[in-house]
């Protein structure tokens, strides 16, 4: 990891609480009429969901990609690289998903998928973890193959992974959600071209450089979301599909557009700095309030459930966190965090340090 200054991790923080809202609204809402709110037709709610489509996972991923030390310098430090992300993602991957099967399942009498595709397939939003290990072991051992030339190799391959996204390659079965690991890796590699090329620096650092660079792509983004909305309501036959060049452009544009605007807002940078632990545990919390209000409250509107379950969905996995940061075990299978013994005054900012942990 480089060294990262206060406003620059504040901006990352934000960015990520950002994006952590973005996807507990989206499964707060639902992505079809079976899910969420069981929204049928042409309205708000579901104009919501299909325009932030090319921002909310590209986001995270694209912030993964920029934290993301792909750089190993010899065998035995891409054995720990690749020891370090599979006890971060691979453990609490296995674990929380076998925990939503078995929970989900009782509560929907529904055990008709066998156990073993959960961590062979995608399976409900931990497809993201899946791909996301394929990314940095593909990278990991890119890398360490191309040696001093790694800027290069990452350089040459953002537009053939551009490329392959359009194409839109489909595999059955999509092993280890490789198709979405495609899906996610031009923004995975955007984020990581930021880093090594040091664009943060010489850009984000000069401000008339970031100010110019944040208009044009805040145009570029304010056009293309224009264009998407044209397209949702049939103003025109524009390709903005999950992978179109279309869709492609907007997520890029948006991700630099938000990278360059240093934006820092408290409460989004309390949310980020637990994102991982929102992305993980979020749907357990939104789904039995769903039922607890669906018994208890029928007929509640909308946006009185959306606002409650919004709140619920971000603000639970972060108690949770601070219970599970209590004892190692626990940090370790459901967190992928390793917690040091600790004695004395150093006790008291055991839990501060474990919080602050995140996925690189």
């Amino acid at each position: 990891m480089v060294t990262t200054s206060p406003r620059r991790d504040r901006h990352i923080e934000a960015l990520r609480g950002l994006a952590c809202v973005l996807l507990v609204a989206y499964h707060v809402i639902g992505n079809d009429p079976q899910h969420g709110m069981h929204i049928a037709g042409h309205n708000g709610w579901r104009l919501f969901t299909e325009l932030f489509i090319h921002i909310r996972m590209p986001l995270f991923s694209f912030l993964s990609g920029y934290v993301f030390q792909a750089y190993v310098a010899d065998r035995a430090a891409l054995s720990v690289a690749f020891g370090k992300k599979l006890r971060r993602i691979g453990i609490p991957f296995v674990v929380v998903s076998t925990l939503f099967y078995f929970c989900f399942g009782l509560i929907n009498h529904d055990f008709s998928q066998p156990i073993w595709q959960l961590y062979l397939l995608p399976y409900e939003h931990y497809w993201y973890l899946q791909a996301t290990m394929l990314m940095m072991a593909a990278l990991l051992t890119g890398n360490y193959i191309a040696g001093r030339h790694s800027r290069a190799f990452m350089t040459a391959l953002f537009p053939v992974a551009c490329a392959i996204f359009v194409a839109a390659p489909t595999f059955n079965p999509d092993l280890f959600a490789i198709g979405s690991a495609f899906y996610l890796l031009p923004y995975f590699l955007l984020g990581q071209l930021l880093r090594v090329w040091s664009l943060n620096a010489r850009i984000g650092d000069v401000p008339a450089r970031r100010r110019l660079v944040t208009a044009l792509f805040g145009q570029a983004v304010a056009v293309l979301f224009l264009l998407n909305l044209g397209q949702y309501e049939g103003w025109n036959g524009l390709n903005f599909a999950r992978q179109s060049t279309f869709g492609l452009l907007f997520g890029l544009a948006a991700c630099l557009f938000l990278f360059f605007s240093r934006l820092t807002w408290q409460p989004l940078e309390f949310v980020g700095g637990y994102s991982y632990t929102i992305y993980l545990f979020h749907v357990f919390f939104t789904a039995a309030l769903r039922k607890a209000l669906g018994t208890l409250l029928p007929g509640l509107p909308n946006g009185v459930y959306f606002a409650a379950a919004l709140v619920v969905g971000l603000g639970m996995p972060i108690l949770l966190h601070r219970l599970l940061v209590r004892t190692r075990w626990t940090a370790l299978l459901f967190l992928g965090i390793t917690l040091r013994p600790v004695s004395g005054a150093r006790a008291d900012g055991a839990d501060a340090k474990a919080e602050k942990a995140a996925t690189t």
